[in-house]
């Protein structure tokens, strides 16, 4: 299942399955040491998860310009809402430069944000964070739902194949299917660190760009494909 994946894919899988391990394994045996140090806001998972996202920000961006004029304007706009999306995942993970820069947070932010930072992930709505039903709960039944239901689904019905073409959904591989799964059991399941959600971040952004860069479905992204996608 592995021998067949690029460079880059490999690399990425031992670059996540490695600190992911190392991230779990020091959760356990200096949990304080692991918080202070591995999982530090603008510390080394943070920046990686931000890498690995603006990588696939390039990635779409690269297929837009490529295939306009070779794929309709939906196709495109989804595409283009897909690179939107890892914008705003990196930006988000840096608080848009907030500390970079040392831009202190509006009133609003102050008093609504968990950490007082600029960012939406971690608003706080009366005593419900967002960050846990959003981008927690929220992305892991849709992440549910694209691995048990659309996935088997886009592989025996030739009518969810063209549909799911046509919207640019990229569908994973075997080796990302199995990688989510286990990320979600080591890490969601098993971790019982509160700085969990951190590790999810930095491995999750690894496997969501290898599912978008190297998806089942590459075909239709590439400007000679011989799939039917309607203009």
């Amino acid at each position: 299942m592995l021998k067949n994946l690029s460079l880059f894919e490999k690399l990425a899988l031992v670059y996540g399955s490695v600190f992911t391990l190392i991230g779990f394994a020091w959760s356990y045996i200096d949990h304080a040491s692991f918080k202070t140090n591995f999982v530090i806001e603008d510390g080394f998972t943070e920046w990686s998860t931000v890498v690995f996202l603006l990588i696939g920000l390039f990635v779409c961006v690269k297929r837009v310009l490529i295939l306009k004029g070779h794929r309709p304007a939906l196709f495109l706009f989804m595409t283009s809402l897909l690179a939107a999306f890892f914008f705003f995942g990196a930006g988000e993970e840096i608080s848009w430069g907030q500390r970079i820069f040392s831009i202190e947070s509006s009133e609003f932010f102050t008093e609504n944000n968990a950490q007082g930072e600029t960012n939406l992930h971690n608003l706080v709505v009366g005593d419900t964070k967002l960050n846990k039903v959003i981008f927690g709960r929220g992305i892991g039944i849709l992440l549910l739902l694209y691995l048990v239901v659309l996935i088997p689904l886009y592989k025996r019905k030739e009518g969810v194949k063209k549909f799911v073409d046509r919207f640019a959904v990229p569908i994973a591989q075997n080796y990302q299917i199995v990688a989510y799964i286990v990320l979600l059991i080591v890490v969601q399941v098993i971790m019982a660190s509160s700085k969990k959600g951190e590790m999810l971040e930095f491995a999750g952004s690894i496997i969501f760009l290898l599912n978008v860069a190297y998806p089942y479905n590459r075909s239709i992204f590439e400007v000679n494909s011989k799939d039917l996608i309607c203009r």
